[in-house]
């Protein structure tokens, strides 16, 4: 079974993707920010991640400076995220995101597709 990691600092997000996520056969794990995240990745290994990039503790260009010496490659990382562009986003792609959507335009519905696809190509 595939596994995915939530990183997300907004309460009612991470229950959204908990539960658009939760009903595909996959495994959800949620981190609250970038340090929570890193504790999971030592404990687990991931399929996907979906990060947000402004968050409290360690922001996702954090959490991926962290994480870069040690991802596997499969693991694809799609950053979402409410800035539409910036040096966050630059950065997040020269860390190995994979690619970057802007969250506030992501229905459930979209979202779930665009997991599927991720999850194909890896």
């Amino acid at each position: 079974m595939r596994r995915i990691l939530v990183i997300e600092d907004e309460p009612v997000l991470r229950e959204v993707y908990e539960l658009v996520l939760g009903s595909e056969p996959f495994i959800v794990n949620l981190a609250e920010n970038g340090q929570v995240a890193l504790e999971l990745c030592r404990q687990n290994t991931y399929d996907l991640i979906l990060l947000d990039l402004m968050m409290p503790v360690l922001d996702g260009v954090g959490f991926l400076r962290a994480y870069a010496h040690q991802a596997p490659p499969t693991t694809r990382i799609i950053v979402l995220s409410n800035l539409s562009s910036g040096q966050a986003l630059e950065e997040a792609i020269k860390l190995g995101a994979h690619r970057t959507e802007l969250k506030a335009n992501i229905s459930p519905k979209q979202l779930s597709a665009l997991v599927r696809y991720e999850l194909d190509a890896s």
